[in-house]
């Protein structure tokens, strides 16, 4: 099964009061190491949905093959419509069966548990595959083709949660005890906890 990446990454970073994608993590930008996450996964081909500070960010990755779509109306939207946008890309241009949705601000995802969501996706046939921890959905969730234009055409309530509760179909899960799948940076505690956890991290492969 081929799978891409779509990194939305056009949001306001109002909580972090710095923006998100941009600060830097091992020297590197956070959008750079989320990126990294699918390549290292051996997913070569990788959306990022760009609005605020869009052009820091195409200059941030201009180092590497990815394909940027920009939200223009990312002062006035949610993620929701990132995904949206990039998903009508993908659906033009990419015979990709599936794709990974993930938020610039989740860096620690762990690379490895990607090919264990797609072989989930195809031992099942579920057209939406998370990673789960304590009983929780997780990132990043993987959803099939056949579910990109009702995801794309969801108008109703409660974001990207409302249009997944709207895909017919069952639910299929990988569980992971990786908290990685969880960190998403929103606040300056959040980016504390996320480089406390990357050093963790690294002394265990020590």
């Amino acid at each position: 099964m081929k799978a891409v990446g779509l990194i939305a990454a056009a949001g306001l970073s109002e909580r972090m009061g710095a923006f998100k994608p941009l600060l830097p993590i091992g020297g590197k930008p956070m959008i750079e190491r989320t990126v990294q996450t699918f390549f290292d996964a051996g997913i070569e081909d990788v959306w990022v949905v760009v609005g605020k500070n869009g052009a820091a960010l195409i200059r941030a990755l201009s180092h590497l093959p990815v394909r940027f779509v920009p939200n223009c109306a990312y002062a006035s939207s949610d993620m929701l419509l990132s995904i949206q946008i990039g998903l009508a890309d993908i659906s033009s241009v990419s015979d990709a069966e599936a794709v990974f949705l993930l938020p610039a601000d989740m860096p620690m995802v762990p690379h490895r548990l990607l090919p264990r969501l797609i072989r989930r996706m195809e031992q099942t046939g579920a057209p939406l595959v998370f990673p789960s921890r304590n009983m929780r959905r997780l990132h990043p969730p993987l959803l099939h083709r056949s579910c990109f234009a009702s995801v794309e055409g969801y108008a109703g309530e409660d974001g990207l949660r409302g249009a997944f509760a709207s895909l017919p179909g069952p639910v299929a899960y990988v569980l992971t005890d990786d908290e990685g799948c969880e960190i998403d940076v929103d606040t300056p505690d959040d980016y504390r906890r996320m480089l406390l956890h990357r050093e963790d991290a690294c002394a265990a492969r020590r």
